[in-house]
């Protein structure tokens, strides 16, 4: 099995999305009430995932960058909601 390189556009992404779940972590330790939201904050990132998801998606029709691949949307998605909830079990 090869190991295959990230883009720049892909690292990118998930390196947005997992910062993305420590910047959620700090604002529902600051705001314990969003722990009761009807969306629990450790699904917040896939709506972070899902909008950069849309813009990298159409940058790849225009053939600009590299698509993302499932594989980076699990890893991104996935590890920020395992921060988002370390941080409120931790904190």
């Amino acid at each position: 099995m090869t190991m295959m390189a990230l883009s720049r556009v892909r690292l990118l992404y998930i390196v947005a999305v997992l910062a993305s779940g420590i910047a959620i972590g700090f604002v529902v330790l600051q705001q314990p009430h969003l722990q009761q939201a009807a969306v629990p904050p450790a699904a917040w990132p896939f709506a972070v995932s899902l909008v950069l998801d849309l813009i990298i998606g159409q940058m790849a029709a225009q053939g600009k960058v590299e698509p993302l691949t499932m594989g980076d949307r699990f890893v991104a998605v996935i590890g920020a909601g395992l921060i988002v909830t370390a941080m409120v079990a931790l904190g």
